[in-house]
């Protein structure tokens, strides 16, 4: 996948900016994180994508211990050049199993008091990476390869501190946030993704 957006991703964007001079991404940065622990958070803007239970945006839910690859989708779009991103709305990350071809997910993240403040926003920023990634023929046939994909708004009102058990964070965790809500958003519905504004991602 980090050749794919650094190659393909690139020369689609080059080609939707026909009046600038085109970009080579092949020494691009893709920041990542293999991760499979069976309960962990993640965070933007952090030296590690990876945080304790509870200590994150979004907590991920991985009791088979699934190897998931987190790729800073973010900071990759940030590294172009202003005039080549410019009015690009991109998405914080891109996560997908790897041990298995079982899930793909575009999450944004937010810890605001008011989720309803932010949804508009965290859809668009969903709906538009979605679009690039699956216009990009050579990503869309990666993506297509996994069955379940979602499209993830995750909003934490705070950080939690994460009790010395893992169940027992997990628990925690539970009982403070709100139940998934799933959103019929046709932009993102017709792309085969499901849309859900949740802080807990499941991974089976």
């Amino acid at each position: 996948m980090m050749d794919l957006l650094k190659i393909h991703l690139v020369e689609y964007i080059n080609s939707t900016k026909k009046h600038i001079p085109p970009f080579n991404g092949s020494e691009m940065v893709v920041r990542n994180e293999q991760i499979s622990d069976p309960l962990f958070d993640i965070q933007d803007k952090k030296p590690t994508i990876k945080q304790p239970a509870g200590a994150g945006s979004a907590t991920y839910d991985n009791p088979n211990g699934r190897q998931l690859l987190f790729i800073d989708y973010e900071d990759f779009i940030d590294q172009l050049p202003d005039e080549n991103k410019k009015y690009i709305k991109k998405c914080d990350f891109i996560a997908y199993t790897t041990d298995t071809h079982s899930i793909f997910i575009l999450n944004e993240l937010s810890q605001s008091g008011s989720p309803s403040s932010k949804f508009s926003k965290a859809r668009e920023q969903l709906r538009e990476s979605l679009f690039y990634l699956s216009d990009t023929p050579a990503i869309k046939s990666f993506i297509d390869t996994y069955p379940e994909k979602l499209c993830v708004f995750s909003n934490k009102k705070e950080v939690i501190e994460s009790p010395d058990g893992m169940a027992a964070a997990f628990e925690v965790i539970k009982e403070y946030l709100p139940d998934p809500i799933i959103h019929d958003y046709q932009p993102i519905t017709k792309k085969g993704f499901i849309f859900v504004e949740t802080a807990i991602v499941s991974v089976e």
